[in-house]
């Protein structure tokens, strides 16, 4: 049955359930030092998220919103973020700030994935394999490591390589990928989702967080 409010009218009776939560103080001593967020993420710490709060900043550099994960997020935001192609991402925790252990996986494959490569909801899905790629480097400059799913994994890895400060390499379950990875100080994996079996993925992505950083050859430097 369609609703008789409007989102409007849904955002501001929202505001007014929540109202005192809003006003909750932060308890002292909790508020740690958040880390610089990946480029591209707006994080907000707010626990009920209306257009009015996004007003101003909200541009095109940015694809993913993250929020609290019991943050009220109203319908009228829900369908903004769905306009401008934006993913939103809860967190565990209030300020958005949580450790990290797995890269950014960025998905432009054609074929059904596994919830595995999702496992710490850092999954990105982008259907065009150019702005894949685009987006990966980007990730990739600000984290170190990225991950790229695809059915074209030697093309996207050749064009990924033509963006500066950019070290792609394609990795295979059948292959030793981490020593190629640590000798080629690899900064974004792309791989073809259908050559990994579920039970590999968890060792594949905590392995390269702990490579990230890795300092390239003299020679490609």
């Amino acid at each position: 049955m369609q609703s008789q409010f409007s989102n409007q009218e849904i955002e501001r009776l929202v505001r007014l359930v929540v109202e005192r939560l809003v006003q909750e103080s932060v308890s002292a001593g909790k508020v740690a030092k958040q880390a610089a967020p990946p480029v591209g993420e707006l994080r907000l710490d707010s626990k009920l998220v209306t257009v009015s709060s996004l007003k101003g900043k909200l541009n095109d550099a940015i694809t993913v919103l993250c929020v609290p994960a019991k943050a009220v997020v109203t319908p009228a935001v829900k369908d903004e973020l769905k306009d401008r192609g934006i993913r939103l991402r809860r967190a565990n925790q209030a300020d958005c700030g949580q450790v990290d252990l797995s890269p950014v996986v960025i998905n432009a494959a054609k074929q059904t994935v596994s919830p595995a490569w999702n496992a710490a909801g850092r999954s990105e899905q982008v259907g065009n394999l150019k702005l894949a790629i685009q987006r990966a480097s980007a990730v990739a400059q600000s984290d170190k490591m990225v991950v790229v799913l695809t059915d074209q994994p030697e093309v996207a890895s050749a064009a990924a390589n033509r963006a500066s400060g950019i070290r792609a390499m394609v990795a295979c379950a059948s292959h030793d990928w981490k020593s190629a990875a640590e000798s080629l100080g690899a900064n974004l994996i792309v791989c073809h989702p259908g050559q990994w079996n579920d039970s590999n993925v968890p060792r594949l992505l905590s392995t390269l967080w702990d490579l990230r950083g890795t300092a390239a050859p003299d020679w490609l430097k």
